[in-house]
């Protein structure tokens, strides 16, 4: 399985891709590091008629497009609209939370502050990818 993940932070980036190893998934990784290059990555994917992505985990507060955008111009895109959108960031935010799953995010979790909590909600997450 292909899983995106849109992050602008760098370690966040390097843990994700840690975490993932460590828990001996078979899934490719890809890295973004906004939301507009999230969509330039997905939309240069339709238009060359490459795989998209099974899985995008989204950082909400990313520079140049925030995942809020994002979201909600994946959601509304004919092509875009049937991935699969998990929320995966530092913002607890209630209204966050309501307000993109409402938009048509699968999930949201908050970014854990240490290595074994990250473990754990990627394993979620790989054992949510599997069952459906």
């Amino acid at each position: 399985m292909k899983i995106l993940i849109a992050d602008d932070d760098a370690d966040d980036r390097t843990l994700a891709s840690i975490a993932f190893n460590e828990l001996n998934t078979e899934h490719e990784l890809e890295f973004v590091t906004d939301g507009q290059e999230l969509l330039d990555h997905l939309n240069s994917k339709v238009k060359n008629k490459k795989v998209l992505p099974d899985l995008i985990l989204l950082d909400l507060n990313m520079p140049r497009k925030d995942g809020r955008v994002a979201l909600k111009e994946i959601k509304t895109s004919p092509t875009l609209r049937h991935l699969d959108v998990i929320i995966f960031s530092t913002s607890a935010s209630e209204d966050d939370k309501r307000n993109t799953l409402n938009t048509g995010a699968k999930n949201y979790f908050v970014k854990p502050s240490d290595f074994s909590n990250l473990l754990i909600i990627f394993r979620n997450i790989c054992e949510e990818l599997v069952g459906d």
